[in-house]
């Protein structure tokens, strides 16, 4: 249970991005909304599915699991939750300083650029936008615990529902209220270029600190 929640959590930094979230409202207000949104999510599944699934297998291959490849996969642990942690700190000092009159000129300049996106672009970006890094991170935490295969399959399942939850909820209320969302979703891109920051730099302080500690535990063998 413990490791599904370690993932639950990866998960759920994944979706607390606010670069994405402001970037799948942008697609939301494309010419062709719903075809490039479900571009976006394609291309994000396509993107989360070929790096988690790489990354672990390169992480439980013979060579990386014994000897000195285990201890490179436990620094590279370590390194992964040092560079969230540097992120973190980031984030942080940038908390509160976005104003939202200049978010909204930078939004409305990048919006202008995708009015003439369609599905295909939109598959890109959702390549682009997946966190590639926290989904490498949870397919390396999955092989250090020496998942089963059953459990790495549940757990790839919920790091996928987590990391997808905030772009595909706010799909699916699209999806069902059209008339209502475009009101929403600008006053919910507002909130996260102003509070996104704070909210990122806490959850990757928390996942990175998390990482760095599992990734020492394990190279003193406890």
């Amino acid at each position: 249970m413990g490791l599904i929640l370690s993932i639950l959590m990866l998960g759920l930094m994944a979706s607390l991005s606010p670069a994405t979230i402001v970037v799948f409202i942008l697609v939301l207000g494309t010419a062709r909304p719903r075809a490039n949104a479900t571009g976006f999510l394609f291309g994000w599944a396509i993107s989360l599915t070929v790096v988690f699934t790489a990354s672990y297998l390169i992480g439980s291959s013979r060579s990386v699991r014994h000897g000195d490849g285990r201890t490179g996969l436990m620094v590279f642990e370590i390194l992964v939750g040092c560079a969230l942690v540097v992120v973190s700190a980031q984030q942080w000092r940038r908390r509160g300083v976005p104003r939202v009159s200049s978010a909204g000129a930078g939004s409305t300049r990048m919006l202008g650029r995708l009015r003439g996106l369609g599905p295909g672009g939109a598959l890109v970006l959702g390549v682009l936008k997946q966190p590639w890094a926290i989904t490498t991170a949870a397919a390396i935490f999955l092989v250090h615990h020496h998942a089963q295969a059953l459990v790495t399959v549940i757990a790839f399942a919920c790091f996928t529902v987590a990391s997808t939850a905030s772009v595909g909820l706010m799909y699916v209320f699209y999806a069902r209220r059209p008339g209502e969302a475009d009101a929403y979703l600008e006053r919910l891109r507002a909130r996260a270029v102003a509070s996104g920051p704070a909210v990122f730099a806490v959850a990757a302080l928390l996942v990175g600190t998390f990482l760095v500690l599992d990734g020492l535990l394990g190279l003193t063998g406890r």
